[in-house]
């Protein structure tokens, strides 16, 4: 959280949202999202973004655009103020799990169920670098604050990997769980604002500070 290092939120398919303190890995907030219970009315839709669904959502740092990936492997760019298109990018060939723009707002990283990480020039709309893993589609990634050359991905492997986007091999792979024979996918990860610890969730509901 912005100005809060020790506390961090998480999500989960049982409809939650906790808010954690690190200090002792505590709950002290929790609320569940109930079907038929909203009461908040929309500002505006984008009615029909993606073919098969949306997938994944990221704005940008100036508030002006919006990326948003899909079940068909597309990345679409959208302008906030219009919600007009400016960008299709398509070369995944399986959903997108993610999409996160990077500080400078010239480029974006994506990843996907198709084992790739993209990493795209949403100026010249082309694709810079790719990078994928031996086996398993990708589920989440999370870059390192103090360069965002570096990015800690998880997915299906059941594995935490370690890129160098500079690089066109992993730097490290390490298991999903520190425990001998205990293994789970994992669908997210987030790495601090001071790069020292990450934090990974995945099916067996664990979360792990590492």
């Amino acid at each position: 959280m912005d100005g809060v290092s020790d506390k961090f939120a998480t999500c989960s398919e049982d409809t939650t949202i906790r808010l954690w303190d690190s200090n002792d890995y505590s709950v002290y907030a929790r609320c569940a999202v109930l079907a038929g219970g909203d009461t908040c009315e929309g500002l505006w839709t984008i009615d029909n973004a993606h073919n098969n669904g949306v997938t994944s959502l990221c704005i940008s740092h100036n508030f002006k655009f919006l990326a948003t990936g899909g079940n068909s492997g597309d990345v679409r760019v959208w302008e906030i103020r219009s919600r007009e298109l400016i960008s299709h990018l398509k070369e995944h060939s399986s959903t997108v799990t993610k999409v996160e723009v990077f500080e400078d707002d010239i480029h974006l990283l994506s990843c996907a169920r198709d084992k790739s990480i993209l990493c795209w020039d949403l100026k010249n709309e082309k694709r810079v670098s790719n990078h994928t893993q031996r086996m398993g589609g990708i589920n989440c990634f999370s870059f390192y604050p103090q360069d965002q050359n570096k990015v800690l991905s998880v997915g299906q492997e059941r594995k935490i990997t370690y890129w160098d986007l500079q690089k066109n091999d992993p730097d490290a792979i390490i298991n999903s769980s520190s425990n001998p024979g205990e293994s789970d996918e994992l669908f997210s990860i987030d790495v601090s604002r001071d790069g020292q610890y990450f934090a990974t969730g995945g099916s067996l509901g664990v979360l792990r500070v590492w």
